[in-house]
């Protein structure tokens, strides 16, 4: 089936999603124009917004929301990254303070899950990237 006909078939079966283009950053070389790119197919995906980059995958957002908003996240669950297995071996963590941030990191965990549900949307990605110029002629 040709990359064309899934995604009319995408639209058809989810039209109350919304369509979204996620275009490879090398064909936008200037701000102010339009550039020709090469359709390369579409799916059914969630995509969320942090700082000023898109998403498409949870693991990549969560991280990104994570590295966003560290110093508030770590306070707000009494989270501390480097309470680990390596440093309370060195003796600058007890197993209580490693157990506890344990239990820490699995409610920022779940928290990480809740923003993905508010701030992640599902949508229609359509994916365009650099265009064959083989394919033109020029005039």
């Amino acid at each position: 089936m040709s990359e064309t006909k899934k995604f009319v078939d995408l639209v058809a079966a989810n039209p109350e999603l919304p369509i979204v283009g996620m275009v490879n950053g090398d064909i936008c070389h200037d701000y102010g124009m339009y550039w020709l790119g090469s359709f390369s197919g579409a799916s059914v995906e969630l995509v969320g917004l942090v700082g000023e980059r898109y998403y498409d995958d949870v693991e990549s957002f969560k991280e990104a929301y994570y590295d966003n908003h560290a110093d508030e996240l770590c306070e707000k669950f009494n989270y501390d990254p480097r309470c680990c297995t390596v440093n309370v071996e060195r003796g600058l963590y007890t197993e209580q303070q490693f157990a506890e941030n344990c239990l820490a990191e699995e409610a920022l965990e779940l928290y990480l899950d809740e923003m993905v549900t508010k701030y992640m949307k599902k949508c229609i990605v359509v994916y365009v990237d650099e265009l064959n110029m083989t394919d033109w002629e020029e005039a």
